[in-house]
């Protein structure tokens, strides 16, 4: 394997990645055979997503505020498993390497996605208290195509029942769907493992997230995710739908700014600042961290 794009281990949260850096070349200029093989090496239940950066080429991509600007780096990152989608764990795991390796040649950081503009914040002076962001974008409650109520999955609502279990739809740049109902870890692995053997109802899959409210600023989220199709650590895009849920629904209040999300792999904390949600949390890069050595094969 060409030792130049050797992946970088990382962990945020729990969830675990191996970060390919082709930031020398353009989108899909890459062999993704090359990053299966890397994530079998390490293995699929040790690593649950690799994340590949490439530059963005196609200037239909390109907002028109950032053509000419140099000080800005517009990347794509393409998530394997599934090889499609937004990880927004993964993203603050891609701003903390960035803005180590990269800040003397730019001066901001954006991952490019095909509905959405992702900026990369970092943030604090003390090197002990620096937290790394990521902009998550605007939570949806209807399916954008609108085949998800065509096909008599959603109501007019955006929820359906399911086994005695009511999910609503919310998409925060990954599909998801989100219980406040009181369901054990194996039936969140049934019904996950049931809606992701259905193409015709869910044709790239879809993740559930099992939500408990703790007080007015607190929740505790369990996600099963789609492409690796188990119960992870952690997740940033689930967390973020189950905050915007929960505030929709009356259990936080809108005015809220920072609400702390409990997973299993730690915690993560949802931001509104500005008509913006930023997600963050605890992250660990290989070269950066120390601590992240004794992790790495």
């Amino acid at each position: 394997m060409d030792q130049k794009y050797k992946p970088i281990y990382a962990e945020a949260s729990g969830n675990t990645f191996l970060i390919f850096d082709y930031l020398d070349k353009y989108e899909h200029d890459f062999d993704e055979n090359i990053i299966r093989q890397h994530h079998k090496s390490y293995g699929f239940e040790k690593i649950d997503s690799c994340l590949v950066l490439t530059k963005v080429n196609n200037e239909e991509h390109i907002p028109t505020q950032l053509h000419d600007l140099n000080s800005v780096l517009l990347m794509r990152m393409y998530v394997y498993e599934p090889g499609d989608g937004f990880c927004g764990n993964g993203a603050r795991a891609v701003s903390k390497y960035c803005f180590h390796h990269y800040r003397k040649l730019y001066n901001q950081f954006i991952i490019s996605t095909d509905g959405w503009l992702h900026e990369l914040l970092e943030r604090g002076e003390d090197e002990q208290d620096v937290e790394y962001l990521v902009e998550m974008g605007e939570s949806l409650y209807h399916d954008p195509a609108g085949d998800f109520i065509e096909k008599g999955i959603l109501d007019k609502e955006g929820k359906f029942i399911h086994s005695n279990v009511t999910w609503h739809y919310v998409n925060t740049s990954e599909p998801h769907l989100v219980t406040f109902d009181k369901i054990d870890d194996k039936e969140l692995i049934r019904i996950g493992s049931s809606f992701n053997q259905e193409p015709n109802k869910f044709p790239i899959g879809i993740n559930l997230n099992r939500v408990l409210n703790i007080d007015q600023s607190t929740i505790n989220v369990l996600t099963f995710e789609r492409g690796i199709n188990r119960l992870t650590p952690a997740c940033g895009s689930g967390s973020t739908s189950s905050v915007a849920l929960a505030k929709r629904l009356g259990f936080i209040d809108q005015a809220v700014s920072k609400v702390t999300v409990k997973v299993r792999g730690g915690h993560l904390t949802v931001i509104n600042e500005k008509g913006k949600v930023y997600l963050s949390g605890p992250c660990l890069v290989e070269g950066i961290d120390k601590e992240v050595s004794k992790n790495v094969m």
